[in-house]
């Protein structure tokens, strides 16, 4: 995975005192931040005045950096600060020294007071650069910014029929999938279902067969509850998939299904969510972009779905079902995974969710002026087999959040949060506030 790319400067005045300390800082931090895996840009110069941010800020804007950290050794005049963030614009962060003779602080507090009546989002840090949690934290910020900007170069599949040929005559994409675009920055290509199911009918028996050998090899073919043609089919649409991965170059793609396609892709979004690769089932784009967040934010891995099927006040949980779409390694073993049909060729993988300590629920809903992220931390619980047979045999997580089991449900209806929620493996709930506040949208925290 490509490092986070850290732009950082210092900034001092000679007429304030502590400059003198600026290029010892600033020499440390980059050492300090460089041990958390970060690619440090350092500015070649300590910037005394505008002439000096315009040329670190050039240097800086030209290696596209991820995030500007900048480390106030003295007090300075603000416009150093709007040179520097307008040169090289990216998210910023304001780094304050604890020596009182400086200001060093009150700089950072009087810039941050512009960016706030600017609608500008940053991040603050205080402390020195020997400091672990300053530097953690300016790192977990780093993390985020790169999230932030990788979503401009994302290309989302969107795999079935254009809604507005239904609804807004000759215009070929909706207003909802501009508003995603100018929200999160990512690209949508639209695909026809056709194309899809041609590509995958092209494929022979041979290719198809190699992908089940794979699958059986990799531990990624469960108890199989299916007839040989519907496995045979499901290895097609994978390799389909694939595909127009390629063609389109797509970081992602979410796919029709319910009513006339269902278990058409779960299979494969299955297969390909241990490949690190997004196909959602539910042909939802705002969770597909989801989705590659709570990835990229979570270092890889998978992400699963699920929707409210029970409250259990009880178990003090609330339960998540799923037709089945998820990847096997959410399974405890390779066991309890069962594939079933799904649709007139399609199929389903249905299993228990394996216990973990420490997940991410996240959710995302809305349009432009509206959107909002739900975001919460919770644990899964052990499921018995009686319990998963009884919940239908479908996708069963049983989800334990840190409050009570009605008060969260309530929150979700009263703040208009959909269905559809995502669980992933740690706790990303700091990261997604920062991400909402970077990109404009509204948390919704439990």
């Amino acid at each position: 995975m490509e490092k986070v790319k850290v732009g950082l400067v210092a900034v001092a005045s000679h007429v304030e005192s502590g400059g003198e300390r600026a290029e010892g800082i600033l020499k440390e931090a980059r050492e300090q931040l460089e041990s958390y895996g970060l690619n440090v840009k350092m500015g070649k110069r300590i910037i005394w005045n505008c002439g000096d941010a315009v040329k670190v800020g050039e240097s800086l804007s030209k290696e596209r950096v991820d995030v500007l950290v900048v480390i106030h050794a003295t007090w300075v005049q603000d416009t150093i600060q709007y040179i520097l963030m307008n040169t090289v614009r990216s998210p910023l962060v304001l780094w304050a020294l604890p020596f009182v003779e400086t200001f060093s602080i009150g700089c950072v507090q009087h810039f941050g007071s512009i960016l706030r009546e600017r609608g500008v989002f940053y991040k603050y840090a205080y402390g020195l650069p020997e400091d672990k949690e300053v530097i953690s934290s300016i790192a977990d910020f780093s993390s985020v910014a790169k999230v932030f900007q990788d979503l401009k170069e994302i290309k989302i599949g969107l795999i079935g029929p254009r809604q507005t040929w239904r609804a807004a005559g000759p215009q070929d994409m909706t207003h909802e999938e501009w508003d995603l675009t100018d929200c999160f920055g990512v690209t949508i290509v639209h695909i026809e279902m056709d194309e899809l199911i041609k590509k995958a009918e092209e494929k022979s028996e041979k290719e198809a067969d190699e992908v089940l050998q794979k699958m059986r090899q990799s531990k990624r073919l469960g108890k199989i509850e299916v007839g040989e043609e519907r496995l045979i089919y499901a290895s097609k649409v994978y390799l389909a998939i694939k595909d127009l991965f390629e063609t389109y170059s797509l970081t992602a793609a979410a796919a029709e299904c319910y009513p006339e396609y269902g278990g058409l892709v779960n299979l494969p979004s299955s297969w390909l969510a241990d490949e690190d690769i997004i196909l959602d089932t539910e042909g939802d784009l705002g969770h597909t972009t989801l989705m590659l967040i709570l990835q990229k934010l979570g270092k890889g891995g998978p992400v699963a779905l699920g929707e409210a099927g029970k409250l259990d006040p009880g178990e003090g949980c609330i339960w998540l079902s799923h037709e089945g779409s998820s990847a096997h390694s959410f399974a405890e073993n390779l066991s309890l995974v069962h594939i079933t049909p799904g649709g007139e060729r399609g199929t389903v993988v249905g299993f228990p969710f394996r216990p973990i300590p420490e997940v991410t629920v996240a959710g995302l809903c809305g349009k432009k002026g509206t959107y909002r992220m739900l975001i919460a931390k919770g644990e899964t619980k052990s499921i018995t087999e009686k319990e998963w047979i009884d919940g239908g045999r479908k996708l069963l997580v049983k989800l334990c959040l840190s409050c009570s089991t009605k008060e969260p449900f309530d929150k979700m209806l009263s703040e208009g949060i959909d269905h559809h929620l995502l669980l992933k493996e740690g706790n990303l709930t700091s990261q997604l506030m920062d991400l909402c506040d970077l990109l404009g949208v509204k948390k919704v925290c439990l």
